[in-house]
């Protein structure tokens, strides 16, 4: 089935860094011949690890986790943990057959759509979110010290001053490194999702933004196709002039309408007829 190129949009900046360690990959409906309704993956990694070891992870975490998704049969949950697990055990493979990228890992966000919804699985810090009607949420849950330290502040343990500058803010709690799984954040049941929302999976180098700043890059850039607003949205955080900018990566997918016979789960919020993803 066909699909407009603007349903996607896809850009990296190196920022300040002397490597690119982030990658992305997307599985759409016409690669996967075997699927039974509409279904796209999405998948965002940032790796870690020195002397381009980080690149090396993050490009091995992708290629394994979208191949044996692609290959798995299964509910989508069940399909996303093995996607998952057989990518840390190749990293681990790796480490194990090239002393020179031990200690090398990397964080994944992964998000499935189909006709029921959003699925996601996601390790490490990297954001997932849904703009719908005018409002940005992340979905997915946050294994950096950041949430360990707002709960410190909701009760009354440390200042906001002292959790926004805590050195400790952005460390991890939980990374693919081949050894041991720790926090997995994974959807049990589907997402809804409605004709115009728009899914953002990024690394966090594009949280030199602020929630509140990606929303008003959002409004104005309504009306533009995905590769603009991602464009924008580099620019946005480029503009910030962050001296220890980070690699940054920004994959934006829109749900849309297509009117058709056939019955879905994702509905149009004001119109007629019956919707499918392309």
């Amino acid at each position: 089935m066909s699909r407009p190129s603007e349903r996607f949009g896809a850009l990296q900046s190196q920022g300040s860094r002397d490597y690119q360690e982030d990658e992305f990959g997307i599985l759409d409906d016409r690669d996967l011949s075997r699927v039974d309704s509409e279904h796209t993956l999405l998948v965002v990694a940032d790796g870690m690890g020195g002397h381009q070891a980080g690149a090396t992870a993050s490009k091995i975490v992708t290629e394994t986790f979208i191949d044996a998704y692609h290959n798995c049969s299964g509910t989508i949950p069940s399909r996303l943990l093995e996607g998952l697990q057989q990518a840390n055990s190749h990293l681990e493979e790796s480490t194990k057959e090239n002393s020179e990228l031990q200690g090398m890992g990397t964080t994944i966000v992964a998000a499935t759509v189909t006709n029921d919804g959003l699925h996601w699985i996601s390790v490490g810090d990297s954001p997932l979110w849904i703009y719908q009607s005018g409002e940005l949420k992340r979905v997915n849950a946050d294994h950096s010290m950041a949430p360990v330290f707002a709960d410190m502040v909701a009760s009354g343990r440390m200042t906001k001053t002292e959790a926004a500058t805590n050195p400790q803010r952005n460390a991890l709690r939980s990374a693919l490194m081949g050894d041991e799984l720790g926090l997995v954040d994974a959807s049990l049941e589907p997402l809804p999702l409605y004709s115009g929302d728009l899914l953002i999976l990024a690394s966090d180098g594009v949280m030199t933004l602020s929630q509140s700043q990606i929303t008003s890059v959002l409004e104005l850039s309504s009306k533009e196709n995905n590769e603009v607003l991602v464009g924008k949205l580099m620019n946005a955080v480029l503009a910030q002039e962050k001296s220890n900018q980070d690699n940054t990566t920004i994959l934006a997918y829109s749900i849309e309408v297509k009117t058709n016979d056939q019955d879905t789960v994702i509905p149009a919020r004001s119109s007629q007829g019956n919707l499918e993803i392309q």
